[in-house]
């Protein structure tokens, strides 16, 4: 590779991971293949590009097409930050597809890469991932646990990481509502707001939003909870997330079932039921059980 294909490439996965920050993810995806394809004849480089390629493919919720090529970048490098990078991605991927158990050996295969190359931005995002496949099994305890370690790893940055930090602040908010603890939950989720409103990361605030309307209305603060459901289904159409589409309906149809609006209540039951068109009684389920309190409602990032 010529220096300045070199410098072309390097400039371009800058620009993709700028774009991740910001979820414009085809964008995101466009730098990381064009970066791909300069360093074609640099199977190192190549590798890391198509590890990024994989990471906004997750983003998108592409859970399967994510993991094709990680494995064998794993096998073939000799890089340990590249093998980190991969397995991370793929222990994601695998868990977004319930495969808990071999998402759990890649988890471990990242964590050893991280502590090779002693890089603290891969060991705080280890983390965080190891606290996600907890609570993906509803260990929410031990999920909290992860992410509060990631955070005091985050916290000792010298610049602060508010796209990182915001997450993880979220995550941790999120974990405390599933346990019932909602005014702590509701703190750390406004703080996560902050610091993602600080760096555009729009997909946080969406999440974070998400979040708040599930907490307020567990607390039955049912006006704000709606104002903020409807914002972040609004967002979450915006930037194409149907699973957080999905929640919000049904936390929109609860909250009106709970302030006795039944027209309200029915039009975002329905439109839930029309995501799931083989559950043709979901409408009069969800009018007659309460699961808001037995179900995790999204997965985290």
């Amino acid at each position: 590779m010529t220096e300045d294909q070199s410098a072309r490439f390097w400039e371009l996965m800058r620009a993709g991971y700028a774009h991740v920050k910001k979820s414009e993810l085809q964008e995101a995806y466009s730098a990381f293949e064009r970066a791909r394809r300069i360093a074609v004849r640099e199977p190192g480089l190549a590798d890391k590009a198509a590890s990024n390629k994989s990471m906004v493919l997750l983003e998108m919720g592409q859970f399967a097409r994510a993991s094709r090529g990680l494995r064998e970048i794993i096998l073939r490098s000799r890089d340990d930050e590249t093998i980190c990078g991969a397995a991370y991605n793929l222990s994601i991927s695998l868990r977004r597809q319930n495969r808990h158990q071999k998402a759990t050996f890649y988890a471990r295969l990242a964590v050893e890469k991280a502590r090779a190359i002693k890089d603290q931005n891969w060991i705080a995002r280890c983390h965080n991932l190891y606290g996600n496949l907890h609570l993906a099994q509803s260990r929410f305890l031990s999920a909290l646990r992860e992410y509060r370690k990631a955070l005091a790893v985050r916290v000792k940055e010298k610049t602060p990481n508010h796209f990182a930090i915001g997450i993880l602040k979220d995550n941790i908010g999120y974990c405390l509502l599933l346990i019932g603890r909602y005014e702590e939950g509701i703190a750390e989720i406004h703080e996560a707001a902050r610091h993602a409103r600080k760096v555009g990361n729009r997909r946080c605030l969406c999440e974070c939003q998400h979040d708040l309307a599930f907490g307020l209305m567990q607390l039955r603060m049912l006006r704000e909870a709606e104002r903020h459901g409807q914002r972040a289904l609004k967002l979450a159409e915006e930037l194409g997330t149907p699973e957080i589409v999905r929640n919000c309906y049904y936390i929109l149809g609860e909250i009106n079932h709970l302030k006795g609006n039944d027209a309200r209540r029915d039009h975002y039951f329905y439109k839930l039921q029309e995501m799931h068109p083989n559950m043709p009684f979901l409408r009069d389920f969800l009018c007659k059980f309460d699961v808001s309190k037995i179900i995790a409602l999204r997965q985290p990032q």
